[in-house]
């Protein structure tokens, strides 16, 4: 084989991955923009829409462990990649159709659990192959998802000029059937090999891990990071729309922004953080963009308030593909149950900020931008405590 041949392919599975994770995400994505739109139909206040996003958000890391179980002791993972394409396909398909609050929430929630499931399915295959470069490979491979929430609400602004929010979710799928007709040819290319099966020796281990001393202030170092994410994306678009009286296409420029500039970060981020150590690179990006979520309220210029919205949240993005190399290297083992544990406390605890960045929102929409901040200092301020109790694992080490 050829050297040519040898890095082409490495690179191809990335390059599907990516393709993958933007087409599973693309609905989340639209969401974000529709999100104004479906507040206005159901007569939803900001508690109203965090709540419904918190409890989707919940509802969809049911998924995240089976898969990451899967993602560890499945060799033919093909059928289980195409699967969860069929599954988002469905899901918003009936959402689009939900008559009132409750429908919506239950089968945006339903949805979710497919597009979870493609992620430590996703994340674990990657790591497995490419041990060495796991922060690198991560941050690739989260661009995929990053430009589902940058293209999608663009061009589902796009389209709410013509069609209410309902066709909009709905044309949302498109991406999902055509990558995952993609995914169901090459099916059987989508093997990895597995090494041993799984036992209750593992799970032992694991829970002896995460609930050691290190392991627990891992785990609430990314709970409490995603909740200062989903605290400020929560009410990005209702504050733009609402407050700064944007239209919703530039209100979906303007959160395309935000992701990108996070899009871009990550695998730089990554990089950082496989040579200088994870925690210090975490830590140091969130304080440098909290004060801008406390200098929120106190903005009076609606570009200069954008602006900063893009800062923030590109440097909170910036740091996810940090945070599961994190999760990875603390593990050793099991990469995909590993992220799939990653992604439960990511979206399940850090739902919980979506609903406390509406109550916040309920006085003032800036106030969940404010609170975003609380958390992402406590974030940073729990990786640098623990980064001087225990040492920092970069990839060398790990290796």
């Amino acid at each position: 084989m050829t050297k040519q041949t040898q890095v082409q392919t490495k690179r191809l599975p990335i390059l599907a991955f990516c393709a993958g994770h933007m087409a599973v995400d693309w609905p989340h994505g639209a969401f974000w923009i529709l999100a104004p739109a479906i507040a206005i139909s159901f007569e939803m206040s900001p508690s109203d829409l965090g709540l419904m996003i918190s409890l989707t958000a919940i509802g969809a890391t049911f998924s995240l462990v089976p898969a990451g179980i899967l993602s560890d002791h499945t060799s033919r993972r093909g059928p289980i990649f195409a699967t969860t394409f069929l599954w988002v396909v469905i899901g918003y398909g009936l959402a689009s159709l939900a008559p009132n609050f409750w429908a919506l929430t239950a089968m945006l929630a339903i949805a979710g659990m497919g597009t979870s499931a493609w992620h430590p399915l996703a994340t674990g295959t990657l790591t497995q192959t490419m041990p060495g470069q796991r922060a690198r490979v991560l941050g690739i491979h989260a661009m995929g998802g990053t430009l589902a929430e940058v293209f999608a609400p663009i061009l589902t602004g796009v389209l709410l000029v013509f069609v209410g929010w309902r066709v909009g979710l709905a044309l949302a799928i498109i991406p999902a059937m055509a990558v995952g007709v993609y995914f169901f040819i090459v099916r059987e290319r989508l093997t990895v090999t597995v090494s041993e099966k799984a036992s209750m020796g593992d799970f032992k281990d694991m829970w002896r891990d995460w609930t050691s001393r290190s392991g627990l202030s891992l785990v609430a170092m990314i709970g409490i990071y995603n909740m200062a994410v989903m605290a400020v994306l929560a009410m990005a678009t209702l504050y733009i729309v609402n407050d700064l009286g944007f239209s919703e296409f530039e209100a979906g420029v303007a959160f395309a922004a935000m992701i990108l500039a996070g899009a871009l970060l990550q695998p730089v981020m990554g990089h950082l953080s496989d040579t200088m150590g994870r925690r210090k690179v975490f830590a140091v990006s969130l304080l440098a963009a909290a004060p801008l979520g406390f200098a929120m309220p106190f903005i009076g210029v609606a570009w200069l308030a954008v602006v900063f919205l893009i800062v923030m949240i590109g440097a909170f993005y910036g740091v996810r593909s940090v945070v599961l190399a994190s999760a990875v290297d603390f593990a050793g083992k099991r990469e995909g149950t590993t992220l799939g544990l990653a992604f439960v406390m990511m979206d399940g605890i850090g739902a919980i900020g979506a609903f406390l960045g509406g109550w916040a929102g309920d006085f003032d929409l800036t106030y969940a931008f404010a609170l975003g901040s609380v958390f992402a200092v406590i974030a940073a301020l729990i990786a640098l405590g623990s980064a001087l109790a225990f040492p920092v694992i970069t990839s060398e080490a790990a290796e």
